[in-house]
């Protein structure tokens, strides 16, 4: 009898031990996997002629698009930048903005305002729209930091005649 109450305390502990390391592993697995992780956002431009000096672009927000919960909207503490000679090796940054981990498809850049100093002389722009739509996918891991930069073609994105600021850009993931 005694033998098979210290059986049945061995089972039972065992039972335990493994119900424990279940439950772990599987806190564990959602916390990576369901985490959050960061967003660096960063602009650049390519060049543009006639006399321009600086582009002072207003950030206001960015929305994120995954398959699992669809559109969410950030926002960026209207900051302004000048991204007029600005390359992929110093881009202006943004912001980060702490995001579920996941797998995004598409985002909005939402611009507020757009000043170009042409020749000395400070023009506002305005804005063709008040977003660039990009269909770029890309990944977000729970607990690391996904850059992207977004990099204007100022050539595209400005009309000189007729003062009108079109948000052209694509986007480079690292």
């Amino acid at each position: 009898m005694y033998f098979l109450i210290m059986v049945n305390k061995t089972v039972l502990a065992t039972v335990v031990i493994v119900i424990i390391a279940v439950v772990v592993v599987g806190a564990y697995s959602a916390v990576t996997a369901y985490g959050h992780g960061t967003l660096k956002l960063s602009a650049a431009d390519n060049p543009v002629n006639g006399g321009v000096t600086d582009v002072f672009i207003t950030f206001s927000a960015i929305s994120l698009h995954s398959n699992s919960s669809g559109w969410t909207n950030y926002t960026l503490s209207s900051k302004t930048v000048n991204i007029f000679g600005v390359s992929l090796n110093n881009s202006s940054f943004l912001g980060s903005i702490s995001i579920p981990a996941g797998k995004y498809t598409m985002m909005r850049v939402y611009i507020s305002a757009v000043s170009v100093e042409i020749a000395g002389m400070n023009e506002s722009f305005n804005l063709s729209s008040h977003s660039a739509f990009l269909n770029h996918p890309f990944t977000v891991a729970a607990s690391s930091t996904t850059s992207l930069t977004f990099e204007f073609n100022l050539t595209q994105c400005l009309n000189m005649n007729a003062k009108v600021f079109t948000p052209y850009i694509g986007v480079v993931a690292s």
